[in-house]
């Protein structure tokens, strides 16, 4: 261990004493701990030389102790914040000192921004090749999630953390048993802010795009069709529409049954209409995903496009026929009629639709090949 300057070198052996041998009041634990905080952040050298001299376990003791007092296990939290950023051995030895196995005693404290943003640093152990647990990390994270008084910033906070998660193979099973899943899909959630919907997302197409359990279980989800139409409807997000598009196409394609199910049941709520406004609106990979799922919606139901976008025919009065056959018998191909050319019509439509869709991408993938060649040299 490098030597510390004499000042701050006898800042620390003064804080670890008190964290050490204790402290009377509330009061003491918090100043203890805050100039841990304070010494972390004064230099790396300080940063990493005060787990080694024991501060870690007494800190992680004080988070998980009811009786220490709310202000004290704060500042005990944004201690070990200060601690872990930026240092893989400090979060380590935090994780070591079983922060982790504590968390279920820490429910109370589930809306601290700064316990949020702790889990998030220790989080980031998931892409090493430290073995990170999430047995107890995962429950966290959702149950954070699913209060509607959970300040946005600390929701950010928990969806980045389970990004990390997700992002890791190993972990991608651990996230679909959690519960993330349906607490991602809530619209508690993701009614929210652009950027809280925008991570929760994110978050989903990592699952998605790793695990078929993961995709059946949205695909099967009641709250999945309403959560991605409106999603695409978000046309403030680009990156909403991007993500709740891709969901769309992995879970029909990827989904088993219930992806062609989850088709059906996007319908009635207005999935086409949604995705034609992506289509002609949305950012150029929003459009050409929008484009191909509008394709596999005109493949999969023409009868479902015609009785849900055309006029009710049974319930109209049947027009008037001129022919040879009359009574019962006159009115059914009368309706018959009148019903293909409704059909020929919504066809019509819906190709032109498409084309339109279609043109619009390849025009912007020729304007920036356009603009990608303009600006290289050209041979003298």
């Amino acid at each position: 261990m490098g030597e510390v300057g004499g000042g701050d070198g006898a800042a620390m052996r003064r804080a670890v004493r008190r964290l050490s041998l204790g402290a009377a009041t509330e009061g003491e634990w918090a100043e203890a701990a805050g100039e841990v905080g304070r010494l972390a952040r004064s230099d790396e050298r300080t940063k990493r030389a005060l787990p080694e001299l024991g501060v870690v376990p007494p800190l992680v003791s004080m988070l998980a102790d009811a009786g220490a007092g709310a202000g004290a296990r704060l500042a005990a939290a944004r201690a070990l914040l200060e601690l872990a950023r930026g240092t893989h051995r400090n979060k380590v030895h935090i994780v070591k000192a079983g922060l982790l196995k504590k968390l279920p005693r820490l429910m109370d404290l589930s809306g601290s921004h700064d316990l949020a943003l702790l889990l998030l640093s220790v989080s980031s152990l998931a892409n090493t090749d430290f073995p990170l647990s999430t047995a107890d990390l995962l429950p966290f994270l959702v149950a954070t999630l699913t209060p509607t008084d959970v300040p946005a910033d600390t929701r950010l906070a928990c969806l980045a953390a389970l990004r990390n998660l997700s992002a890791k193979l190993e972990h991608v099973r651990a996230v679909v048993t959690s519960g993330a899943v349906r607490a991602l899909l809530a619209p508690s959630l993701l009614e929210r802010t652009e950027a809280v919907a925008e991570a929760a997302l994110g978050v989903l197409a990592d699952v998605a795009a790793a695990s078929a359990a993961g995709r059946r279980e949205m695909a099967e989800d009641e709250e999945a069709p309403r959560a991605l139409v409106e999603a695409m409807a978000r046309h403030e997000s680009a990156g909403c529409q991007e993500d709740a598009t891709y969901l769309v196409m992995a879970l029909a394609h990827g989904g088993g049954g219930g992806g062609r199910a989850l088709l059906r049941r996007m319908r009635p709520l207005g999935a086409v209409q949604a995705l034609l406004e992506v289509s002609l609106l949305g950012s150029p990979l929003a459009r050409s995903r929008a484009a191909k799922i509008l394709q596999w919606f005109k493949d999969d139901g023409q009868d479902r496009i015609r009785a849900h976008s055309g006029p009710r025919m049974e319930a109209a009065a049947p027009p008037a026929c001129h022919g040879n056959d009359g009574g019962a018998d006159g009115t059914r191909a009368c309706r018959s009629a009148v019903d293909r050319i409704v059909k020929q019509s919504l066809d019509m439509n819906m190709r032109s639709i498409m084309r339109r869709a279609t043109a619009s991408v390849d025009m912007t993938n020729a304007k920036q090949l356009v603009a990608s060649s303009s600006s290289k040299s050209l041979p003298c």
